[in-house]
């Protein structure tokens, strides 16, 4: 399913990245929320959390782990607590049951 660009405007989300490609994630700022795996036609791929000050080390962890097949940039919502971010994640996968996310 391709990226509906409302999804950023969720209530729980109080920020977020533009895309970028997945090579340069280290960039992201390290906050809590989610991360949007995607490719070039912003189909999404996976998607995934990230606890307070952790964005970086989840995104290059799910990269690692092969989380990102099929992907080619990635977008973070930062959300304002652990539990918005864990809550919006499970909102977004129900909603785009990404392939990299059944494995």
């Amino acid at each position: 399913m391709i990226w509906d660009n409302r999804d950023g405007r969720d209530w729980r989300v109080v920020a977020s990245s533009g895309w970028t490609l997945l090579t340069n994630y280290e960039n992201l700022e390290s906050r809590a929320g989610v991360y949007i795996f995607a490719d070039s036609a912003l189909q999404v791929k996976y998607i995934g959390k990230a606890g307070a000050g952790r964005m970086v080390i989840e995104v290059g962890s799910a990269i690692r782990r092969g989380k990102a097949y099929g992907a080619s940039q990635v977008r973070a919502l930062y959300t304002n607590s652990d539990a918005n971010a864990q809550n919006l994640e499970s909102a977004l996968i129900d909603k785009y049951d990404p392939p990299n996310n059944r494995t």
